[in-house]
């Protein structure tokens, strides 16, 4: 006959025993529960039906097209940013939400709400590319290279790069050219400059890139080339600021060349429209100078430095002996 303590310890280690088997048991089941209930989790994913329940519903995609037809930006982000509480990965809702931030960024002034918004295109852009899947690649492309433009002459080279793959993947906007040839000459790449330049001047003779078209075409030495886009924006053009500008390019132009005379003229009729242009007159100097006058040259340079008190280049030439 068992032992009083034989039989207890019989007994208590049974029932031990059978709760460590029901624990495990249990623990099993949970595991089991759990393993259901992501698989469930990622059909439902996949199926969309965690979409119907979240509050973070993605808006619709034909929503963000209407708002985005409209030019109504506010409305395409906000309804971006939903859909992408919901949906962080999605390249349509990531690249619409750096379209709209572009622009949107474009109708404000420069300062500091502009350059957050092409920071945030930038970024989903970015993201959007990366991502991969359904999207308008070659204009996504198109408009990150010239939020990298607008960011500065640090990311000239960025500009090109999207510029130049947008362009490969057939979307060519009316400005595309433009913008890769201002890039081209920012990083000093005289040969691409000028070439994208002359695309650009196939379907434009706006002033302004008549006149950014002229500078490279000076930068590479094509003198007469830039002379003429010049005088072709001065007998056309309409605003006195493009004009003004077109003038001294032109007058440095011909004060290359030895051609003081004309380079006088152009300076000359700068400060006929504008009596307080600083640098009309200290250019005016220069030509003086150049023409063994340097009374004459001094008297500019003062002139420029009365109007202007800061201006460095004038300044050091009336410290210099003559």
């Amino acid at each position: 006959m068992e032992s009083f303590s034989r039989t207890l310890e019989k007994h208590t280690g049974s029932y031990f025993a059978q709760r460590r088997r029901k624990r495990v048991a249990l623990a099993l089941a949970l595991l089991a529960s759990a393993i259901l209930l992501a698989v469930a989790g990622i059909r439902l994913g996949r199926s969309g039906a965690f979409e119907k329940l979240s509050s973070n519903r993605p808006v619709p995609k034909g929503e963000i097209l209407s708002a985005w037809t409209a030019k109504d930006w506010d409305r395409a982000r906000s309804s971006c940013l939903t859909s992408l509480a919901a949906r962080p990965l999605d390249s349509f809702y990531l690249s619409f939400l750096g379209l709209a931030s572009f622009y949107k960024g474009m109708d404000l002034p420069e300062g500091e709400d502009r350059a957050a918004l092409v920071d945030e295109a930038v970024v989903s852009l970015r993201k959007a590319l990366a991502s991969g899947g359904s999207m308008p690649r070659a204009q996504v492309e198109y408009v990150l290279g010239k939020a990298y433009f607008i960011k500065g002459d640090s990311y000239y080279d960025e500009s090109v790069k999207y510029l130049e793959l947008s362009i490969a993947s057939g979307y060519i906007a009316a400005d595309s050219r433009e913008y890769l040839a201002l890039a081209y000459s920012g990083i000093g790449d005289k040969e691409r400059a000028v070439k994208s330049f002359e695309s650009a001047l196939d379907k434009s003779r706006a002033e302004l890139l008549l006149i950014a078209a002229a500078k490279a075409y000076s930068d590479d030495g094509q003198g007469v080339k830039a002379e003429a886009l010049l005088l072709e924006a001065l007998a056309n053009g309409k605003d006195e600021l493009a004009k003004e500008n077109a003038r001294f390019a032109l007058g440095d132009i011909y004060r290359s060349r030895g051609d003081l005379a004309k380079a006088q003229a152009q300076y000359e009729q700068i400060l006929s429209k504008d009596a307080a242009s600083a640098e009309a007159h200290f250019r005016l100097g220069l030509v003086y100078q150049t023409m063994g006058d340097p009374i004459k040259a001094r008297a500019e340079w003062r002139k420029a430095v009365s109007i202007d008190p800061m201006h460095a280049a004038a300044r050091q030439k009336l410290s210099e002996k003559l």
